[in-house]
This record gives C-alpha cells, sequence and structure tokens, in this order.
C-alpha cells in the first residue's frame, strides 16, 4: 500500500486507507446511531472519519485493514466466477463509403452486477465484486448476388472483433447502452435463477403426513 507524505494536519493514512476506513464505518451496525444520513460516511474526510470510529469504539487500523481484505476477497471471487455468463446479439450496421450493410452481431460477456444476485457457486443470494469483460463478435458469411438483384448470405460463422471495443473507437454512450442492455439480460436470469431455486427448495422440503 502506497502512503502519502507526512503532513503536520493529517494523520500519515493513504487515500485508500480513507476509503476503505469510510467503508468499513458505513458496513458498521451501529453506525446509524452517530450519522444522520450513512452516504455521508462516504464523505467524510480522515479526520472526520477517525473521530466517528473513536465515538463508535471501533479500531480504526483494525477496520481498514479488515474491509482492505474483505475487498480483496470479493474481487478475487468474482473475477474468478463472475456472476453471469453469456450472450446478448444485436443488429450491427456497418456504413463504408457511401454503401451499408448489417450484420447480426453479438457480445460474449462475463458480469458481475452491482445488486445483490442468485450465485449458482454458492446457492444463495450474494453481492459481489462488479464488474464486466466482454468482447464483440460479427457474423460473416459468403455473399450470393440472385438476378432479382436480391442477396442471401451463406451459412454464416462468428468473427471476433477486436478493435471495435479499444477506447476511443466508439463513444462511451454507445458501451454504455449495451452494457445496460447485458444488465437487464442478467437481471431475467437472475429472476429464473431464483424462480429455480425456490422450486428446488420447495421439493426438497418434506411434507407433513397426517397421522389417523
Amino acid at each position: 500500500m502506497r502512503s502519502s507524505k507526512p503532513n503536520r494536519k493529517a494523520p500519515d493514512i493513504d487515500v485508500l486507507a480513507r476509503h476503505y476506513l469510510s467503508r468499513g464505518l458505513s458496513q458498521h451496525p451501529d453506525v446509524a446511531q452517530h450519522v444522520a444520513n450513512i452516504k455521508d460516511v462516504e464523505q467524510m474526510q480522515m479526520w472526520s472519519l477517525l473521530t466517528l470510529a473513536k465515538k463508535m469504539g471501533v479500531d480504526a487500523d483494525a477496520t481498514i485493514r479488515a474491509t482492505e481484505e474483505h475487498d480483496d476477497q470479493l474481487s478475487r471471487y468474482s473475477f474468478s466466477y463472475p456472476g453471469f455468463r453469456g450472450e446478448f446479439e444485436f443488429d450491427l450496421t456497418i456504413a463504408f463509403l457511401g454503401t451499408s450493410t448489417m450484420r447480426k452481431a453479438k457480445v460474449v460477456y462475463e458480469h458481475t452486477p452491482e445488486w445483490e444476485y442468485y450465485d449458482l457457486r454458492k446457492k444463495a443470494l450474494y453481492t459481489g465484486w462488479s464488474g464486466s469483460r466482454y468482447h464483440i463478435e460479427v457474423a460473416a458469411g459468403s455473399v450470393r448476388s440472385h438476378e432479382d438483384d436480391t442477396v442471401t448470405l451463406g451459412t454464416p460463422y462468428w468473427v471476433r472483433m477486436e478493435d471495435i471495443t479499444r477506447e476511443d473507437i466508439l463513444p462511451h454512450e454507445a458501451w454504455d447502452a449495451l452494457l445496460d442492455a447485458v444488465d437487464e439480460q442478467c437481471k431475467l436470469e437472475d429472476a429464473e435463477r431464483r424462480r429455480a431455486a425456490a422450486a428446488q427448495q420447495a421439493k426438497a422440503k418434506p411434507t407433513s403426513r397426517k397421522h389417523h
């Protein structure tokens, strides 16, 4: 962990430590007894956080270490076991020198949302370390022209487009819209997971028998 330069007016604790302390205190079960709005804790400066920790009877250093370790475990798990893996198809229009064509495209993703979801590995509700990894594939195939000026595509195959996801190729709004669509698809999958889990639990639950 990097440390900031010593300051006469502030403790020798870096920015990450302030982040971990604010997260740890905001998640403490007694924090609501000491602040009017829990969200305000995230905006507090270090001196205010240390004062709050003292009022709560909390060890600031221990809270920082515990929160950092918790976040590390959370990120490692979500990186190894993303909340959702899947594909999302959409239409892609390509314009080139005055001509344009439409192709089927898909985003192949690994996505861990910010919201609570049913984790298939843990078989329980879980909130992971949010993040996404994805790439774009486009359907390609031979083009066959006909006498009536129509064209048909041969058997399509998927081609991975590496460069299109590089920063500054497309505006951020395009990726925001795509990831919002992925998130919505994950919500639908999560709802189905929960229904399946509830049905499985109901099936496994023993039924009581009446004795005559």
